[in-house]
């Protein structure tokens, strides 16, 4: 499932992001560092992603619908169309067949629509200004979003001043033809009316309905936008009532006698509380009231109360990107931020200038037009998107910084419709791969780690195209970014339910290209929690295939704290990729497994006893936090039981006694190993010398100092040799190690 070298090697196309140059791939360059790339990656992966303990151990995401671990949705229920009022931060649509007949583009308004309509209106807070205004101006222009209920408004605001008859006008007709042969009626209703610089709504227009309207003694509502042409005209903005009082009025009219305290009851179930946890439109509220109605303790059926929420986000999706009307800069902004969801507003806005210019060249022959510098202002995209837009600090490398995050309202939304662009869309295909990779280098860590959370759900919807289109040419490609990237994507996928990723990884392992080894055995690294007999197989593998060349590069590395230089250009990092990923794994919650697999190597080939020795003091300097703070293994140490009087205290790795040694025991015999060891003896004396350094104003780093190094002087020459190291460090003079056998090093 790995590109071949043909693919590798053919030219990438075009790139519009680099004006029509082509794309060059990196020269080679140090990868970064496994433990940083982790760090960076649990900091900024969505909260779907995000695991229990270290790294993705225990984690149970769960996407709904078909993709990872949940069941196909469909649409239950009566049909509704239009809009309906709603809540805070909702939409509002009108009901259809299920309380009355459908919507007219013109004539009269049927009864039994006024009649359903009565039965389940709630008042928003601008009810009563809406209604003053138009029983003494006889024309109100009643402003707000699309799906805030302008309609049904509208309607009952005339219904409510005596309007028996209300009559549909056409919203195509000129400003100036308003009313103009049209059947006399107690109301007026003129939906979505659009103004423009051609037949602008003005004042006089205004005063020729209200003289016609009083002489008829009728009323008219026009609903619109809020736009710049309607700033100079009295306006009143609609704002749509609480979704809860939506719900129970629907409640109320779907089961007629039913008391209050049955309709409570319904209220407070859980999957109503998590329903409403999120704003909604009146159109979703009111599907979701005939799926609560039909609820009984008798039928329990509250696991299809909890998918339904998975329903109508996809039912949402899928008009948005079926919808010819919606321009496709909006698609590809919502296409952004279903990668960028929860981020900062500015990146999910670049993004999709990007994935826009991208879309324009399937779109359109020859050169895609220029992207326009001012488009929708943000509270309409935040609208259209059903997002919403939070101040919040973002945490960066120069420190907090305020920023405006936009996040769908939903979080079920990013995924799905992630999900439903790259199943049901493939003709956008080559866009998105091609943005993502664009995006996979970026110098941004939440750029990097949201493109891999991305080509993870793009795995578990497709695992074939996505391999050929994005991790296979990743995972070996010289760009050691692009590789960091597949090991990422990789581990997440595997996280969110792809259960083909093992098999992967042990292909990519056994490959001729070494960084897509490398990549593999980074991609261990993030899995070790959840694969730890697995990777470590693959790194005692792995190290088997180390010459003595990389052997020796790493020793010197560790030494020097710098890269030596490299005989094997291909294979330059592959020893030090493999210290680092033995290094996650011991200090992840399997870390005793990986202890116990380090001792083992000990008597091993020399690449596995390096190898093991390596990762032993890597892991040994690390910290609390990446500054200061008590060493993780000194802390690891100090946890465990002291071995019992009599008890199984392990010296040497020749014996093997039938009670696993403890972990005080193992910890000890890789110290006492690392230090007379002839390659890795001064950089255990090095990390050791800083532990007590760092224990100075520590005193309890101090005392389990003292503990270790209790179990350390076996030997009176053992004990010898630490007090001379104690001393040199209290004394301020280089440390030393008195002269000792040097056992054979392997």
């Amino acid at each position: 499932m790995t590109a071949t070298p043909e693919q590798e090697a053919s030219p990438q196309p075009p790139d519009p992001d680099q004006d029509g140059a082509e794309l060059q791939e990196a020269p080679p360059e140090e990868p970064q560092n496994a433990w940083e790339a982790a760090q960076e990656l649990l900091e900024h992966v969505p909260d779907a992603f995000a695991g229990h303990g270290f790294l993705f151990a225990g984690g149970n995401p769960r996407f709904g619908g078909d993709l990872v671990g949940g069941d196909q949705h469909t649409v239950s229920g009566g049909q509704v169309h239009g809009d309906v009022v709603t809540g805070h931060k909702t939409t509002v649509y009108q009901l259809g067949s299920a309380f009355g007949a459908p919507l007219h583009a013109s004539g009269e308004v049927p009864a039994e629509e006024l009649t359903a309509l009565a039965a389940v209106f709630q008042y928003g807070p601008t009810y009563q200004q809406a209604i003053d205004r138009l029983r003494e101006q006889r024309v109100l222009i009643l402003t707000g979003r699309a799906d805030t209920g302008r309609r049904y408004a509208g309607l009952a605001l005339l219904a409510n001043l005596g309007a028996r008859r209300i009559r549909n006008l056409d919203p195509d007709v000129s400003p100036a033809a308003l009313l103009t042969g049209a059947e006399q009626a107690e109301g007026y209703l003129l939906a979505d009316y659009a103004t423009s610089r051609t037949r602008p709504l003005r004042r006089s227009d205004l005063d020729r309905l209200r003289e016609t309207l009083t002489k008829q003694d009728s009323y008219l509502v026009i609903t619109t936008v809020r736009s710049h042409a309607m700033r100079e005209l009295p306006t009143v903005d609609w704002q749509p009532p609480n979704p809860l009082d939506v719900l129970s009025n629907h409640l109320r009219a779907l089961l007629g006698n039913t008391s209050a305290a049955q309709i409570q009851a319904l209220l407070a179930l859980s999957p109503t509380r998590a329903f409403l946890k999120h704003p909604r439109p009146v159109r979703e509220l009111a599907e979701f009231a005939v799926e609560l109605s039909r609820y009984s303790p008798e039928t329990d059926n509250l696991p299809d109360l909890d998918e339904f929420g998975g329903s109508v986000v996809q039912e949402q999706v899928g008009r948005w990107f079926g919808d010819p009307e919606l321009p496709l800069r909006e698609k590809a902004f919502l296409l952004s931020l279903a990668v960028f969801d929860h981020a900062p507003y500015t990146l999910a806005a670049e993004g999709a200038d990007k994935l826009f210019r991208r879309l324009e060249t399937i779109r359109t022959a020859g050169e895609p037009d220029g992207i326009p510098p001012f488009g929708s202002s943000i509270e309409d995209r935040m609208t259209l998107s059903r997002a919403e837009l939070t101040e919040e600090t973002e945490q960066t490398p120069w420190g907090p910084v305020p920023q405006r995050m936009a996040s769908f309202l939903d979080p079920r939304t990013s995924h799905t419709l992630l999900r439903e662009v790259w199943a049901s869309h493939p003709s956008a295909r080559p866009a998105i791969t091609g943005w993502l990779n664009a995006l996979a280098t970026d110098s941004r860590a939440l750029v990097r780690t949201r493109v891999a959370s991305a080509t993870a759900l793009l795995a578990s919807v497709d695992l074939s195209a996505t391999m050929s289109a994005l991790l296979g040419p990743w995972s070996g490609a010289k760009d050691f970014r692009l590789c960091v990237q597949a090991a990422n994507s990789l581990a997440l996928a595997y996280h969110a339910g792809t259960g083909a990723v093992p098999r992967i990884l042990r292909s990519w392992a056994a490959d001729d290209n070494a960084h897509r080894r490398w990549t593999a055995i980074r991609c261990y690294a993030l899995l070790g929690p959840l694969l730890p007999a697995q990777a470590l197989e693959a790194f005692a593998l792995a190290a088997d295939r180390l010459t003595a060349a990389e052997l020796d590069q790493l020793a010197a590395k560790l030494r020097l704290g710098t890269q030596a230089p490299a005989v094997d250009q291909p294979n330059r990092y592959q020893a030090l990729g493999l210290v680092e990923a033995a290094e996650l794994l011991l200090l992840s919650p399997e870390a005793e497994e990986a202890l116990r697999a380090l001792v083992r190597w000990l008597s091993g080939p020399a690449g596995l006893r390096q190898l093991a020795l390596a990762t032993f003091l890597t892991a040994a300097q690390r910290t609390e936090d990446t500054v200061v703070g008590r060493p993780l293994l000194l802390d690891w140490y100090a946890r465990s039981p002291r071995p019992e009087p009599g008890g199984v205290v392990s010296v040497t790795v020749l014996s093997a006694p039938e009670e696993p040694p403890p972990v005080r025991s193992l910890l000890a015999l890789l110290w006492r190993t690392a230090l007379t060891d002839r390659l890795y003896g001064t950089v255990a004396l090095g990390v050791l010398r800083g532990w007590l350094i760092g224990a100075t104003d520590q005193p309890e780093t101090d005392a389990r100092l003292t503990e270790l190094f209790d179990d350390l002087a076996v030997t009176e020459r053992d004990r010898q040799r630490l007090d001379h190291l104690v001393r040199t460090v209290r004394d301020g003079g280089p440390a030393t190690l008195a002269p000792a056998p040097s056992p054979s090093s392997g």
